[in-house]
């Protein structure tokens, strides 16, 4: 389930961002974008975390613990959990080895089924397992184990519920490799890279030496003499010094290494063919629409072609000569032989 769930949100995510149509180059660009967003978020959130603290349903001494340790997000979870704990009901079926845990009625739904846990408990090492699988699913404790705790007096959040992954400080210890081209370069984007590395270990060098009054003392000589070597290195012409020197001929050396022919051509992947029916299904065609359109013959040159009598560039030619077409005179004027016969009439019966 947690798989499934995991793949339709990111193709959920990639639809708002990508298209069938998005080619590779466009694609790549959009998901440095996502990436970048939700980087952006995720710092929001951080500092949303360290500076506020989110507020509390109750006084109980495991949500001021679930508080001091957990993010906004999980700990609105944790909160919703611990207001579903005060509706159950505990029955004991074996002393500090199992209990079941009923909930008879809940506000929050109109049609509420009574449903029955049950809770096997290690006492001496302080372990709730429910056979609902809360915290196996979500990281966090049921409210059928939280309603056994609460009654077994433990008023603490035990350290091993407390997942890594829902704390403040998940992110805080985490290492990024430090190549050798990114300790020689030199780039804007090199230099940012090398200075969030090194904050990250003064951090946790500022941690451990604040402690107590003799790691305080030997940092801030070890970091006074560390001042004293690299300020004179920033003073000095960079070209001047024989590792930044040795460091461009080997990145020169990289890049020459490197090889792209004129004539490449990057082109789009095949389109592959989509699962489901089309959204354009193509209508089946009668035996009339598939036979082949016969051409029309034209009644004055008769030369099958797409002109008739009144466009045949032969009958037009016979008119600028001046001959006689039949049906019409020299100047183009169509005669009618009814009309004709009509006006011999008139003329006899004049007589």
């Amino acid at each position: 389930m947690t798989t499934t769930q995991r793949s339709e949100s990111m193709n959920a995510l990639f639809k708002m961002w990508v298209t069938t149509h998005t080619s590779i180059y466009k694609f790549v660009c959009r998901i440095d974008n996502i990436i970048e967003n939700i980087c952006q978020r995720e710092g929001d959130e951080d500092m949303r975390t360290m500076n506020e603290d989110p507020p509390l349903w109750s006084k109980f001494p495991l949500e001021l613990d679930a508080r001091r340790v957990y993010t906004r997000k999980a700990f609105s979870v944790f909160k919703e959990l611990l207001k579903d704990s005060c509706l159950s009901i505990v029955k004991e079926i074996a002393r500090d080895q199992l209990y079941e845990v009923e909930i008879k009625d809940n506000p929050d739904f109109k049609h509420w089924v009574p449903v029955s846990y049950l809770v096997k408990v290690d006492k001496e090492a302080e372990l709730y397992s429910c056979n609902c699988k809360g915290f196996e699913f979500e990281g966090l404790l049921c409210p059928h184990a939280m309603k056994v705790m609460w009654i077994h007096g433990i008023q603490h959040l035990p350290s091993h519920y407390i997942l890594k992954r829902w704390c403040r400080d998940s992110n805080a210890n985490i290492k990024r490799p430090v190549n050798e081209r990114s300790r020689d370069g030199n780039s804007l984007a090199l230099q940012m890279f090398r200075a969030t590395t090194l904050k990250v270990q003064f951090s946790q060098l500022v941690d451990l030496a604040s402690k107590d009054a003799q790691s305080f003392n030997l940092v801030e000589g070890k970091l006074n003499e560390l001042l004293t070597q690299v300020q004179p290195l920033q003073l000095e012409d960079l070209s001047k010094i024989p590792e930044y020197r040795a460091s461009n001929e080997e990145s020169v050396k990289y890049q020459s290494t490197i090889h792209v022919e004129d004539d490449v051509v990057f082109r789009d992947p095949p389109i592959s063919k989509c699962k489901g029916r089309k959204k354009r299904p193509l209508r089946w065609k009668t035996a009339v629409e598939k036979a082949p359109i016969k051409g029309r013959t034209c009644s004055y040159c008769g030369i099958m072609s797409k002109h008739n009598i009144r466009t045949c560039p032969k009958k037009l030619e016979d008119q600028g000569r001046g001959k006689k077409v039949d049906g019409e005179d020299v100047d183009g004027e169509e005669h009618d032989e009814e009309e004709d016969y009509e006006e011999e009439d008139d003329e006899e019966d004049y007589e």
